[in-house]
C-alpha cells in the first residue's frame, strides 16, 4: 500500500510488530499529502506509533490502522483483538511515575492528539484519534 499525492484521502493497513514502521510511514505520508504542518506530522507519528506498539504488545501481536480525512482533521483508528485495557489505566490523568518503565503510551496519546476516544473490552480495543490539519496554537493541558 502506497500513499500517492494529495488526492489520497484514506487507507487501511493491517500490521504486526514488523509492519509498524511501514504503517507509521504511510500515516506520515497521508498527513503530509493532506497539508498537515510538519511539527504536527511528528506528533501524529508518535501518537500512531504508541497506539500500534500497544496493540502489538497487549492486543494479540497484530492490529489494524485506518486513517481518513474528515471535517478538517485526520482521523486514525487503531484496533486490536486483545483482552482490553484495565479501567484503572484508562482513569489515570497524569503521567506514570518517572521510575515506571511502561504506562506512558495512553498518556502521551492524550497529550499530543486533539481528540482521543478509547473503546475497550474483552474482545479488543479501538483507539480513535483526531489530529487537526490546520496550523493553530495548541493549549497545553
Amino acid at each position: 500500500m502506497e500513499i500517492r499525492g494529495a488526492r489520497e484521502r484514506a487507507f487501511t493497513i493491517s500490521f504486526t510488530r514488523k509492519g509498524v514502521p511501514r504503517a507509521r510511514g504511510a500515516a506520515m505520508r497521508l498527513a503530509r499529502a493532506q497539508g498537515m504542518p510538519p511539527e504536527r506530522v511528528i506528533d501524529l507519528a508518535l501518537v500512531v506509533n504508541e497506539a500500534m506498539v500497544n496493540a502489538v504488545a497487549h492486543g494479540g501481536g497484530r492490529g489494524r490502522l485506518r486513517m481518513w480525512r474528515q471535517d478538517g482533521a485526520l482521523l486514525c483508528e487503531i484496533e486490536d483483538h486483545g483482552p482490553g485495557i484495565p479501567a484503572r489505566q484508562l482513569d489515570r490523568t497524569g503521567p506514570p511515575p518517572p521510575s515506571s518503565l511502561g504506562g506512558w503510551g495512553i498518556w502521551l496519546i492524550r497529550r499530543l492528539a486533539d481528540k482521543v476516544a478509547l473503546t475497550t473490552g474483552p474482545d479488543g480495543t479501538a483507539v480513535r484519534i483526531a489530529m487537526d490539519l490546520s496550523e493553530r496554537e495548541r493549549a497545553v493541558p
